[in-house]
């Protein structure tokens, strides 16, 4: 009874906390994870939970303040996952790059049709392990095909390094040298015909998830045949200063986007906004300094599917949609 009370006390916390301080300075502060993380700790103990998180169940190490706090409070990614499992239902190819301990994972295997294909990349041993794990005690519909790879994703095929940090959210490959493991890396417009070989033959990719920090151009540079020809719905991460870390820039971001999607909505969680705009608006000061997320959709059906997600306020920047 102690213990059930300890951590509902702890998630009220965390909950009340993100109501009062997402999106202001103090909640950008350092010391604000590590108030989260201690919380969660608090409440559940250090190590590894099982967080019940929109019908599935997840492994996930408190030590990770964001996303365990995230899962446990079911507010993970909220707006961004209500589109995601609605397109992956009609979706038979969905590839998740950066699949960390597979929260879109094990939702696309949910969502997807039997004859879907889902692969998902995973560089980071520890992630790699919980990802396998999760997708083992979330498996998908009878028939549906799970591929999971231990690569990094990016521009060329070759190796890289893999910086980790001590929080599992954190780990990025690095540009710039240093210490770090070293790890394959693929490049999706090169490694994927070679896979879909051995699962029947070409197939149009229908969602690609790419969340990198920051090597997220990388990536997109490596893919570019990919977005221009199956016009996938792209989710993925847009933070100038952690691209810069690694080597790029947001007008190539904005510029890989702008040829395969004439629109992207952007998702800003701090300021609980959903704003359609060209992807040259990402180039806009309010976004310099900042993270979102940003999803973009190519074919007509999956654009009309997304203007129902966002709601008739996302068009003009700062308008909130509930």
């Amino acid at each position: 009874m102690a213990g059930e009370l300890r951590r509902w006390a702890a998630d009220a916390v965390v909950r009340a906390g993100r109501r009062c301080f997402k999106g202001t300075a103090v909640g950008r502060l350092p010391l604000t994870g590590t108030v989260v993380r201690w919380c969660v700790q608090a409440g559940h103990g250090d190590g590894e939970v099982l967080a019940a998180f929109r019908g599935t169940e997840l492994a996930v190490p408190t030590a990770s303040a964001s996303i365990a706090a995230g899962l446990l409070g079911g507010f993970y990614e909220e707006r961004e996952l209500d589109a995601f499992e609605q397109l992956c239902a009609r979706s038979r190819t969905v590839v998740d790059v950066g699949a960390n301990l597979g929260a879109y994972a094990c939702l696309a295997a949910r969502a997807m049709p039997a004859d879907g294909l889902l692969v998902c990349y995973e560089p980071a041993p520890d992630n790699l392990a919980r990802l396998e794990a999760n997708l083992r005690r979330n498996p998908g519909r009878p028939g549906l095909t799970v591929r999971v790879e231990p690569h990094a994703v990016g521009p060329c095929e070759g190796r890289t390094t893999l910086q980790l940090a001590a929080d599992i959210g954190l780990h990025r490959v690095g540009t710039g040298g240093g210490a770090g493991t070293e790890v394959r890396q693929v490049a999706l417009d090169a490694r994927l015909p070679a896979l879909f070989a051995e699962h029947g033959g070409p197939r149009p990719v229908d969602v690609l998830k790419i969340d990198v920090e920051g090597y997220d151009v990388h990536a997109l540079r490596g893919a570019q045949r990919l977005l221009v020809r199956d016009r996938p719905v792209l989710f993925a991460e847009f933070c100038p200063p952690q691209l810069a870390r690694c080597g790029a820039g947001a007008e190539e971001f904005a510029h890989l986007l702008a040829e395969a999607y004439e629109e992207v909505h952007v998702v800003d969680t701090a300021r609980r906004t959903v704003t359609a705009c060209a992807p040259s608006a990402l180039l806009a000061p309010a976004y310099r300094s900042r993270l979102v997320n940003v999803v973009a959709a190519g074919r007509d059906e999956d654009r009309e599917l997304l203007a129902r997600w966002a709601g008739p306020k996302a068009r003009g920047r700062g308008q909130l949609v509930r």
